[in-house]
């Protein structure tokens, strides 16, 4: 058993230790707020890397966290917040911005050719027809 004598107590500076204490407390949380709202996103990046289909995926969902996302960033030029929850806009773009790239990757190896659309290829032919339609 282990007797502890008060003088020895009385020696201990209480004070520092609790604000170490609630410092290393306050950092751990602000952590958390950072990368909490992406750690369910790294499991199902490993599940659809691992299945090599990303079926079930809604790229929507995505988009609106995107989306909401950069203006959040784009909101704290304007008025300035914690900079814990920047941290979070951040760190949620990129990791939804991975999520989008293995999504069309591997949606992409199971579509058909002739199925594929592109924006950019009808982007480009009516521009092509408009210039045509402009030299007559």
């Amino acid at each position: 058993m282990l007797v502890v004598e008060s003088q020895g107590l009385r020696l201990v500076p209480w004070n520092e230790v609790a604000s170490w204490l609630v410092l290393g407390l306050t950092y751990f949380f602000k952590f958390f707020i950072i990368v909490g709202g992406a750690i369910p996103y790294v499991f199902q990046y490993a599940e659809i890397h691992h299945r090599r289909n990303a079926s079930g995926f809604s790229l929507f969902v995505c988009l609106a966290l995107c989306v909401a996302n950069i203006l959040r960033i784009l909101f704290w030029f304007g008025k300035r917040f914690d900079n814990a929850l920047l941290a979070q806009s951040i760190v949620m773009l990129v990791c939804m911005v991975l999520m989008l790239e293995i999504a069309v990757r591997m949606n992409r190896k199971h579509t058909a050719k002739p199925l594929r659309k592109s924006i950019l290829k009808y982007s480009i032919e009516s521009s092509q027809q408009y210039a045509h339609i402009q030299s007559d």
